[in-house]
């Protein structure tokens, strides 16, 4: 009978500890991952047959919010102008390796959808005031993460340099913000040091209540409906469009500048998937001193191998 009872009280404290946590966790919503995780290779290997759709739906760990006006009123946006359709067709060739670099670090699957509102998942995209890239990298910001900028060449269109720099920001971000993604992404969109400002004049941690700029304030939601698109396609009546989930490219290291249009011509891969695996390469060759690998379609790999070892 003893033992029943002691039983019996180590259940009601594990029920009421279980609450408690329950009660905690529930009233901070915006906090999510605070410190990222990082994993072995062995966790980001694909799994058969499995589209990257899937994969990231299974990664996303933001709270949408899609009862917000303001992520209704983008969600809307997006439906009547039809553009995503076209916006995810041309992340193609880039989603996949965008989001094994967000598993790998351990952030939210999320992020790897910035180029979404960032570029339209266009390398070739610069912007007025100068921000280019998938990931829209100024190029001060390029700088202090590493991404070389010279006359000649702009490491913001190579697309794996790009990827890492802005996955080191966003991982820089998430830690300032104590897991907070809601301010990281805005940070990313405005800057860390208006985001704090604005947290100091408001006494508000909560992104949506924070005065910001209405740039921003239109960014998080707008990245917030496409994942909620992505989520439940069929909720909004959305087709994806078809990416395995594997490798799209491979690196191919080069010991000379590589001639995109002769690649072309060796290979059978045409010369406009060279250019959007290969944005940084000017006028289609690479200067010598940034030439070390070359991005080609994975089944063309071997031959492209060969073709440069001659």
């Amino acid at each position: 009978m003893k033992i029943i009872i002691d039983y019996s009280k180590y259940l009601v404290i594990v029920i009421l500890g279980c609450s408690l946590l329950t009660t905690w966790y529930g009233t901070e919503t915006e906090v999510i991952n605070v410190l990222p995780t990082y994993h072995s290779s062995e966790t980001a290997n694909s799994r058969s047959g499995e589209s990257v759709w899937h994969s990231m739906r299974r990664q996303f760990k933001l709270d949408t919010k899609p009862e917000s006006a303001r992520v209704q009123a983008e969600i809307r946006k997006m439906l009547a102008d039809g553009r995503l359709n076209q916006i995810l067709k041309a992340a193609i060739p880039y989603i996949y390796f965008i989001h094994k670099q967000t598993e790998a670090r351990g952030l939210p699957a999320e992020l790897a959808l910035i180029p979404v509102i960032e570029s339209e998942f266009n390398p070739f995209d610069r912007s007025r005031v100068g921000a280019t890239g998938l990931w829209q990298l100024m190029s001060v910001t390029a700088g202090e993460l590493g991404v070389k900028v010279r006359s000649g060449y702009d490491g913001r269109r190579n697309v794996t340099a790009s990827t890492k720099a802005a996955l080191a920001y966003f991982n820089d971000l998430g830690h300032l913000f104590k897991g907070n993604w809601y301010l990281a992404i805005a940070a990313y969109n405005c800057g860390q040091v208006r985001v704090q400002s604005a947290i100091r004049k408001s006494g508000n941690h909560s992104f949506w209540g924070l005065p910001l700029p209405q740039e921003t304030k239109y960014y998080v939601p707008r990245l917030l409906a496409v994942v909620e698109i992505i989520k439940h396609p069929e909720r909004y009546g959305v087709t994806l469009p078809p990416v395995n989930n594997k490798p799209y490219f491979e690196p191919v290291a080069v010991s000379k500048p590589a001639n995109l249009e002769q690649v072309a011509k060796t290979s059978g891969v045409s010369i406009e998937t060279l250019q959007k695996l290969n944005p940084d390469y000017a006028r289609g060759s690479k200067p010598k001193a940034e030439a070390k690998t070359i991005l080609v379609p994975v089944n063309k790999a071997p031959v492209i191998k060969a073709t440069l070892l001659k």
